[in-house]
This record gives structure tokens, C-alpha cells and sequence, in this order.
């Protein structure tokens, strides 16, 4: 039990140090945006760079803010979930139906769709696909890459979250109610 909340632990700590990185796309996106605006408005926009490729960078670094938070937010319990049916149950009960969900909805899911999101990176590297527009940004695979990765880490996260949970219900008292605190605030 203290190896698989190690390993929980450490994943976890993976996955807050690439949100921290990731998270200074948000200033770069805000310049980006402010750019934007600015140039349309102003009717400046540097030659061969126009308004398309400065969307299609909106786009992109949007994605790439985003995707590497994926994990984050599930093993910060930040996602989208209802809770109606188990906020009211005691934490064991919550815990198996979390192992429940784990093993029924989120590794299969997560799963196929990152076998599915390397295919599709990988047909997109290969073709070295780029925007459809003329004078839009090259190197679609990049994107393609961001989204495979974001299910790379989102499948460690469920894997740091199940050993969390099956720490919570199997383990030593001190280990369960170690795995069964929430995550520390971060602010990142």
C-alpha cells in the first residue's frame, strides 16, 4: 500500500509541475488575443501574417494551455462530475464508486481514445498536414501530439487515482486516511 500511494503521490506531483509550465501559455495567450484585436481594429497586421494565422495561433495555444491540464484537474477532483447520487454517502461508499466508475467508464475510455489520438497524430505527422487555409499556420501535427499527450497524462492520472482510492479502502488506517484527504490547495 505505501508503494501504490507513493506512486500516486508521485504522478501527482508530475502532473502539477507540467501545469505550472503549461500555465504561463495563459499570458502569452491574453498577448496573442490583445494582438489580435489590436491589428484588426487598427488595420496594421504584419505582412504575410495575417488575421487567419494569428487565429489559428489563438487556437493552438489555447490547446496547448488546456490539454496538459487535463490530468491535473482529475487528480484535483476539479472536473465536471454530479454528485447527486453519492455527495449524501459516507467517504468508503464514494471511494468504491469511484473504483467503480475508474474501472467501468475511465480506463476504457481513456484508453481508446489515446490509442485513437496517436493514430491521428501519427497519420497527421506523416502527411506533415498543415492548415487548410492558404496563407494558415503548417504543422497541424503538433496540435494533433498536444492532444495525445493530454490523454497520455489524463490516463496517469486515473491510474494515480485509483491507487489513491484502493490505498483509501485497503490500506492501514494511517495510509487510508492519508489517501483519502483531499489534495492540498495549489495555486498554479
Amino acid at each position: 500500500m505505501y508503494a501504490l500511494l507513493g506512486a500516486s503521490d508521485a504522478i501527482n506531483r508530475v502532473l502539477e509541475r507540467i501545469a505550472r509550465v503549461f500555465g504561463w501559455l495563459f499570458v502569452v495567450l491574453a498577448f496573442i488575443i490583445c494582438w489580435d484585436i489590436l491589428t484588426r481594429k487598427l488595420g496594421f497586421q504584419i505582412p504575410g501574417f495575417g488575421s487567419t494565422p494569428i487565429q489559428e495561433l489563438e487556437w493552438h495555444v489555447h490547446g496547448l494551455l488546456f490539454l496538459p491540464w487535463i490530468g491535473y484537474c482529475y487528480i484535483r477532483n476539479a472536473h465536471v462530475r454530479i454528485d447527486v447520487f453519492v455527495a449524501h454517502r459516507p467517504a468508503r461508499t464514494q471511494a468504491r464508486l469511484e473504483v467503480f466508475g475508474i474501472i467501468l467508464f475511465a480506463i476504457p475510455y481513456s484508453l481508446v481514445a489515446t490509442y485513437f489520438s496517436y493514430l491521428f497524430f501519427q497519420v497527421s505527422f506523416l502527411q506533415n498536414e498543415a492548415s487548410d487555409a492558404p496563407n494558415g499556420l503548417p504543422y497541424r501535427w503538433i496540435m494533433k501530439f498536444a492532444l495525445f499527450a493530454g490523454l497520455v497524462l489524463l490516463d496517469m492520472a486515473v491510474a494515480s487515482v485509483l491507487m489513491r482510492k484502493l490505498v483509501q479502502l485497503f490500506g492501514p488506517p494511517d495510509l487510508a486516511a492519508r489517501a483519502a484527504a483531499p489534495a492540498p490547495q495549489v495555486h498554479v
